[in-house]
This record gives C-alpha cells, sequence and structure tokens, in this order.
C-alpha cells in the first residue's frame, strides 16, 4: 500500500473518530510511520487531505446510489435497494462516520468548499433519483400523480432519516426500523 493511501485510511479513521479540528497532521504522520514534513510531500495542508477525503467519500456515496439505482428491476426494488444501501454505507466505521461529521458539523474555514463539493453532489443524485422517477411512472409501477420534485425531496428525508436514526440505534434496531420505514415510504409512491 502505499504511503499516500496510508495517509488517506489513517486520516479518514482519525477525522471520522475526533473531528477536523482535534486531528493534527503529527497524529496522522505518527500512524503512517512518517514524520510530519513528510506528509506535505503528498498532501500541502490538513485541509487538502480533508477535502480530498470529502470528495472521495461523497463520490463513494454517489456510487452507492448510482448501482443501487442501475438495471433492469423495476424502479420499486431499485429504491428498497437503494434505501438498504444507504443503510449499509452509513454503518462503514469509517466512511459513514466521517460522512455524518463533515455534513452536520463541517469546520467553519472549509464551509465554502465542502458545501460546493456537496451541491454538486447532490445535482448528481437529484439527476439519477429524476431518472428512477421517470422509470416508475413509465412502469407503471410509481404513482403519476406524484411531483417529481416532491418524490425527490421525500426520498432525501428518508436516507436523511436513516443517517439521523444511526446515531440513536444500534444495527439490529435501525435495520427493524427500515422494514417499517419502507413500508410507509412504498405506501407513498407505489402506484394502486
Amino acid at each position: 500500500m502505499s504511503t499516500e493511501t496510508r495517509i488517506k485510511e489513517i486520516g479518514l479513521r482519525l477525522f471520522a473518530e475526533q473531528g477536523y479540528e482535534a486531528t493534527p497532521l503529527s497524529a496522522i504522520a505518527r500512524e503512517v510511520g512518517i514524520r510530519t514534513p513528510s506528509l506535505y510531500n503528498h498532501f500541502t495542508s490538513k485541509e487538502a487531505l480533508f477535502l480530498t477525503l470529502v470528495e472521495e467519500v461523497e463520490a463513494q456515496m454517489l456510487g452507492v446510489i448510482e448501482q443501487s439505482l442501475a438495471g433492469e428491476d423495476n424502479v420499486e426494488k431499485r429504491l428498497q435497494r437503494l434505501l438498504q444501501a444507504s443503510r449499509d454505507f452509513i454503518f462503514d466505521s469509517g466512511k459513514g462516520v466521517f460522512y455524518k461529521r463533515f455534513l452536520l458539523f463541517p469546520p467553519p474555514s472549509l464551509a465554502t468548499p465542502l458545501k460546493q463539493i456537496s451541491r454538486e453532489s447532490e445535482g448528481a443524485i437529484d439527476e439519477l433519483l429524476k431518472r428512477a422517477f421517470q422509470a416508475g411512472v413509465a412502469q407503471g409501477c410509481l404513482r403519476d400523480d406524484l411531483d417529481e420534485n416532491d418524490f425527490i425531496s421525500m426520498t432525501y428525508c428518508v436516507i436523511d432519516g436513516l443517517f439521523s436514526e444511526s446515531f440513536l440505534y444500534d444495527r439490529q434496531t435501525l435495520d427493524q426500523r427500515l422494514v417499517s420505514i419502507w413500508r410507509v415510504f412504498r405506501a407513498g409512491i407505489v402506484a394502486r
């Protein structure tokens, strides 16, 4: 494994566990087994490392959403996969915690670039959800009286709710709650 990869892996874990402000580059370098000045051969600053990790984790989350919504099966099954995959991502010990932390508690000094990264990701997710909605209506499995933007907003609320509930419940409890969440979400979107 390359030094840069080790820096990113350890940085991700420490930022997730301790937060941005409480994680000095010296702690990352120490765990990697290099001196702090050597870390600058790979990243120009703590901010650069953090933003690189944010972009990578956002891309991974986007990949999870894209993969969940891909396929030829009906959109109802794809949406159920989306919720399950989002739950799985949330419970990834490093990425999920890091994702929650930078969304909910962004370092103030990085607020502007973090908002930009999030907006770009959200635009891509919006497009994926829009296509899923249109395909579901065309398949006759989603209600055609739903507004596309309402569907997208509701889907975000469900996924955001899963993120919030992951702070409160263990994996087994959240799995049980997801069954109920899906039942209610499904009742609101599926054509009758």
